[in-house]
């Protein structure tokens, strides 16, 4: 589904989300819901983590999407663009990609590919930094946090409930 793309008519924003939740999603997902089982949880409990799994997962991978564009390599350790170099579409890019603006064309044109010169490349890297698709990006994952920790209304308050509540948190301040 992922190197397929999305299908003719079919949103790339709605297609990208999509494959997010069925790879990070379903596997934090999964941890969650075996970690519900295997503690004997009841089965409300085991819903409730497995829909918060798959919720904070999505939001784990579209923190990334963010660092790759926002973050330098001394503040995450990791090369920033390198979705870019690889032509890997993330949700920061998607929100230009799908962006009407004429002055937007330019830095649609860059984003269609991957971009091997590396002056582009740190171009580009300066064009997302200060496009609103960035802000829109951070926004995004903001509800995919919220809407985790809301998934976590069933369990009773206690310290297990206020770790995962943490992580939402810490989710979103990685892509500060």
């Amino acid at each position: 589904m992922e190197t397929q793309g999305p299908q003719n008519g079919e949103d790339p924003l709605a297609h990208y989300l999509r494959v997010v939740g069925d790879k990070t999603g379903s596997l934090i997902a999964t941890s969650a819901r075996f970690g519900a089982l295997l503690s004997g949880a009841p089965r409300e409990i085991t819903e409730t983590l497995t829909k918060f799994g798959e919720q904070i997962g999505i939001a784990f991978q579209l923190a990334d999407d963010v660092i790759d564009i926002a973050s330098e390599s001394n503040q995450s350790g990791k090369t920033p663009g390198t979705d870019l170099r690889e032509g890997v579409p993330t949700l920061v890019t998607l929100n230009v990609m799908a962006s009407g603006k004429p002055e937007d064309a330019d830095l649609q044109r860059l984003l269609s590919g991957p971009i091997h010169d590396e002056t582009e490349v740190q171009q580009v890297l300066r064009a997302l930094r200060s496009h609103e698709a960035l802000n829109l990006a951070r926004q995004q994952l903001g509800q995919i946090a919220k809407d985790a920790r809301t998934a976590l209304g069933p369990l009773p308050v206690g310290p297990a409930t206020g770790a995962l509540f943490s992580l939402c948190d810490a989710v979103i301040d990685r892509s500060a």
